[in-house]
This record gives structure tokens, sequence and C-alpha cells, in this order.
């Protein structure tokens, strides 16, 4: 199998060409695994990561992966981990048969890391199936997130036909706006100006995250990032605006592909709170007459989601061991998430690695 390894930016950015290939080619890419936001996360949140590119099978499958070393071990991750949803390869090929090939190549390497850990994937079988064949059976696995799904692929009557009280709520929240003053909504693209991008962080200053210390926006790697996606005029996305009396009061970042569109971002005043359920209404009612099939409201199984839907999909998180130093970890990946199911230590340590909560 021919491989070609990539360790440099400067040879990341040669792969754009082959990369807008595979992209045309649809096997379950995201804006997540797009070249643009790759390239944005590496420029403002890979500080310190190794790259670890695999361009395998002819190119017909790309493997971003970095290579983290944390206390002397070297952890595998694909790159995007914590800010992209789903993270995965970007192939032309079924899951199974590109997977399969990466297990096998990242086997072959193995005396070049210690632990695999893949964060927020999918194809939760075919990875699992292809470590086994290729690594060994001590590979551990849980369910991560779920990511609740709104089918758009119909008329706005026909999705609201049989939820009544969605409906009254609708009514409910734009009477409650109109109470305060005209109600408009805009839809701007990236790059989005110096002048709008402070409006936007003067919402979130007056959010209910903001004040839980959880912003997306406060000065970190993190802030920087969001703003580059924001500005770039590669990032295919939308910025949903809801202005009350011209007055930004709410407002949603949705990423947007062929047929499905993600709603990353939503903030909105704590003293305007029916701006946030009010914007999403019209974010749905706009899909279900573009073509859009399906609005992707990813990550977190907050009540206000399934007002709107009962279906969803899921994200795992796996970790693989290569040696002793990697089971180790192992066993301490495996206790952290016995942890992450207690309410009050998830909170603690989302404000210790000061991770802002985009939902």
């Amino acid at each position: 199998m021919n491989v070609q390894l990539v360790t440099s930016y400067e040879d990341f950015t040669k792969l754009e060409p082959r990369w807008s290939e595979i992209a045309k080619a649809g096997r379950g890419q995201t804006p997540f695994q797009s070249f643009a936001w790759i390239d944005l996360w590496l420029r403002y949140r890979g500080k310190g990561i190794e790259l670890f590119f695999l361009l395998l099978q002819d190119g017909a499958t790309i493997a971003p992966f970095g290579r983290w070393r944390t206390a002397g071990a070297r952890i595998l991750r694909l790159v995007g981990t914590g800010d992209s949803d789903y993270t995965g390869l970007v192939t032309a090929l079924p899951p199974d048969q590109a997977w399969n090939s990466v297990a096998q190549e990242i086997a072959r390497r193995c005396n070049t890391w210690d632990l695999l850990h893949l964060h927020s994937v999918r194809e939760r079988d075919a990875i699992l199936s292809a470590l086994a064949r290729h690594i060994g059976a001590n590979c551990f696995d849980r369910p991560y997130e779920v990511c609740p799904l709104v089918l758009t692929n119909r008329s706005w009557d026909g999705l609201l036909a049989g939820r009544r009280k969605l409906k009254y709520e609708i009514k409910r929240w734009t009477r409650r706006l109109e109470e305060l003053g005209a109600v408009k909504v805009e839809v701007v693209r990236p790059p989005v100006t110096d002048t709008l991008l402070s409006e936007l962080l003067e919402v979130e200053r007056a959010s209910w995250k903001w004040e839980m210390g959880n912003a997306v926006f406060q000065p970190g790697s993190q802030r920087d990032f969001l703003r580059g996606v924001l500005q770039d005029p590669r990032t295919q996305a939308e910025v949903w605006l809801l202005r009350v009396s011209n007055r930004l009061v709410g407002f949603d970042l949705i990423l947007t592909a062929e047929t499905r569109w993600y709603l990353y971002i939503s903030m909105f005043r704590k003293d305007c709170g029916n701006a946030g359920s009010y914007l999403l209404a019209r974010v749905i009612q706009r899909a279900c007459s573009s073509g859009c099939e399906c609005v992707d409201l990813l990550q977190g199984d907050e009540e206000y989601k399934y007002a709107w839907t009962d279906l969803n999909s899921q994200v795992f998180e796996i970790v693989c061991p290569s040696n002793l130093r990697g089971r180790i970890m192992t066993t301490g990946y495996r206790a952290r998430w016995h942890a992450a199911k207690n309410p009050f230590l998830h909170r603690l340590r989302a404000r210790l690695t000061r991770q802002g909560d985009r939902r």
C-alpha cells in the first residue's frame, strides 16, 4: 500500500487540491473535515502538535492525525479534537475499507505512538473492527454525546404537524419579542466585519454563558479560532442575526453543506430569553424551503433541542494503546469517563480547561 506521511504545515497545504477532490466524492464528509476548517484549527489551536497526516490508498483517504505529547507520552488524535463535533477521515471510500487501511498503517508505525485517542467519532463499529484486526483487543470505547437531528426534507407545516405545543411556543416567542420592539432577522456569510464581530462579542458578554464562565469568546485560543472561522471567506457558513429595535439580541452560527446544516453556536442575551428559541425556529423554517434535508443540532441533549425532534445520532470516544505506557494511560481515561458521569465534576473540568460551551 502506497502511504505518504505529512509532518509539516507546508506539506499539508500542498494537499489542498487532492483534499478537494476527495471532498467532492462525499463519503460522510462534514464541515469539520473540510480543508479550510482543518487549516484554521492548525493555525489557532494546533500549538505544540506534531502533524501526523497519512495519505493512503493512492490518495483516496487522508487521515488527519496529530501527535500530542503529555508527560512524555505520545498520544495520536484526529486534528480538530475539542472543536469538531464530528472528527473523522477524509475519504472517498466506505468507512470499513478506509479505517481498515488506516489501522493497518498506524499499527505498522506503533513504535511512534503510545495511545490512540479518538474523540467524537461516528463510525464506532468500523473503527473497533479495524483496530482489533491490526492492533489488538485492548481498545475501550464509550458513547460520548448524542446529536439531535431535525429532518427538514418536508414542508414547515408538515414538520409542525402533531407538535401543537411547539406551534403555540413559536407564537409565544414571537409575541414576547414583538412586545420589545421591531423584530428583524438577517443572514450574513463570512467574512464578517470587525464591527459585526464586536456586536457578537457584546451579545455573549450579556449572556448566561459569560456569567457562568464558559463563554466561547473569552480570551484564549478558542476565541482566536472562532474569530478566524468567522472572518475567513473559505468558511461555508451563515451567521443568523436577530435584532429587536436594531439591537442585536441573539445570533446563530450555522455551518452549511449541500444538504445539511449544522448549528455550531447559539448565543443570546440573558435579558431576552426567547431570542434563542425564536431564531432557531426561523433557521429550521428556512431549511424546510431551501433543499436542506436536515438541521443537525450537534452535540448535547439540551431540552430545547428535543422540542424539535425525537431523532439523534451518536458519537463515541475510543482509546487504544500500543504498549505498556499506553495501557496505563487507558486506565486513566476509563477512570475519567467514570468521573464524567458526575455533573459537578463535568462542569469543574470544563471550567478548569477553559473550554467554552457553544450550546
